[in-house]
């Protein structure tokens, strides 16, 4: 097979490899591309079509056009030049012969139907905003260790109020405090969370904070309870964050994470818990993927130690 004896067929996992690498870049484009829907059309060699630069020899070029919402055609077009690169290297132009010249953008009707194409796609798509989500809280959870403002004796509603008005000045526009929202642990009236975000009017995730000075086993189970059981209608991705005073917060983390690794949850469980690369000193992470109804869910479990 010479340099030049090309597949000219699209690389089976090439809508994957574009979540991929647009991932690295932007986890909500990367979420955002998930939603959307695509065609493309084998324009001919890639040199007559207009792309003369390059080791164009005997490549072919492609026009895509992408639908999806109004909102979501929007960021992508915005987006532009790192959703073409990003689709440009999925192609694999070296083995597939492929090379990418337009995109045009279409905006469908809204539409109650404007869904991903799949439960999975859905999956990768709430995963990758989560964690978007996630790395805003490590943030926050940094600049709150360097506040001398906030300690130990610091209340949990008043930490729980930092995290909530750090996260509107990071563009979290609609979040509400103390939303009554599903139901209590009685179960007889509605429930009050401690954070809901929502963008473009749609839940993205729920925050649940609790303070911690042990493994307080029976308060966890409570917290873990309020938040995935009674606060969580829809399936939303959840964040069980715990503010920590401990004196050894190695000991501490191993009992909290064998814990919440054998918690008995009212759901199916479809992955085992997994614990996340410390991104500091003073914050550990894990998470687990749920079902709700056969509808799958990511849970983080967030610890920080304050001072």
């Amino acid at each position: 097979m010479s340099s030049y004896d090309f597949t000219y067929i699209i690389p089976d996992n090439f809508s994957r490899r574009t979540f991929q690498y647009l991932q690295q870049k932007n986890s909500e484009l990367a979420a955002t591309f998930a939603r959307c829907t695509y065609e493309y059309e084998d324009v001919g060699l890639a040199y007559y079509a207009g792309l003369k630069t390059g080791d164009n020899w005997d490549k072919h070029a492609l026009d895509f056009t992408i639908e999806g919402s109004r909102n979501d055609i929007e960021i992508l077009q915005q987006s532009n030049n790192a959703l073409k690169d990003a689709i440009g290297k999925a192609l694999k132009p070296s083995d597939s012969g492929f090379m990418i010249r337009h995109i045009y953008y279409f905006p469908s009707e809204e539409s109650i139907l404007d869904l991903p194409q799949s439960n999975v796609d859905r999956l990768n798509a709430d995963i990758s905003t989560a964690e978007g989500v996630l790395k805003d809280l490590i943030q926050v959870s940094e600049r709150l260790c360097s506040n001398a403002s906030y300690s130990a004796t610091s209340l949990e509603n008043s930490i729980n109020d930092y995290f909530r008005d750090a996260l509107c000045f990071m563009g979290y526009n609609e979040v509400k405090d103390q939303t009554r929202h599903g139901v209590s642990i009685s179960e007889k009236d509605a429930g009050e969370v401690d954070l809901l975000l929502t963008k473009s009017g749609k839940e993205i995730a729920i925050f649940e904070g609790l303070k911690l000075d042990s493994v307080n086993t029976k308060y966890i189970d409570e917290h873990i309870k309020k938040a995935i059981d009674n606060y969580n209608a829809l399936g939303t991705a959840t964040f069980i964050v715990s503010y920590v005073n401990v004196a050894n917060y190695d000991s501490f983390w191993e009992k909290y994470y064998e814990h919440i690794s054998n918690y008995a949850h009212n759901m199916e469980c479809r992955s085992t818990m997994k614990e996340l690369t410390h991104p500091n000193a003073t914050t550990r992470i894990a998470y687990e993927i749920l079902s709700k109804d056969g509808y799958d869910f990511p849970v983080y479990f967030m610890t920080i130690k304050i001072a």
